[in-house]
């Protein structure tokens, strides 16, 4: 149903992929997989190609943040999120998850605020099988 799961963080109301910090000595593709699952209870997938990047800065609760971010592509068939495993500020911090089509997020522009912000126009190309060969820089 080629749909993307995205989380409303609280202000700035942003929806983003599930994803997170590096914990100590965890690379990016090992730290994908935990976020996943402590995110959406998803386990046992494979880690498909990391197909975007990004490097942010952020203001979050007072502290200015720059995120060096991968973005690596997971299809699943459809699967029931469970937040069981969101940390209590996440508990708070995330207040909506949604599967989005290409469409629906196309229709939402500037209505809703994603992350990355080009993410409508990022999207069709890997829901068609064109994987870039080298990550794709996404901008803010």
């Amino acid at each position: 149903r080629d749909r993307l799961l995205l989380f409303r963080w609280k202000p700035p109301n942003v929806w983003i992929t599930p994803g997170g910090g590096l914990e100590v000595r965890e690379t990016y593709e090992k730290a994908a997989l935990r976020e996943l699952w402590e995110e959406t209870g998803l386990a046992g997938v494979a880690l498909g190609p990391w197909v975007w990047s990004r490097t942010t800065v952020f203001k979050w609760r007072g502290v200015l943040y720059e995120a060096q971010e991968q973005f690596y592509l997971i299809r699943v068939q459809e699967h029931t999120v469970s937040l069981d495993g969101l940390d209590p500020v996440e508990v708070v911090e995330m207040t909506e998850h949604k599967w989005w089509s290409i469409e629906d997020i196309l229709a939402a522009k500037g209505v809703e605020t994603f992350a990355p912000r080009r993410l409508g126009e990022l999207l069709p190309p890997l829901i068609a099988g064109n994987i870039p060969p080298i990550p794709i820089d996404t901008g803010t």
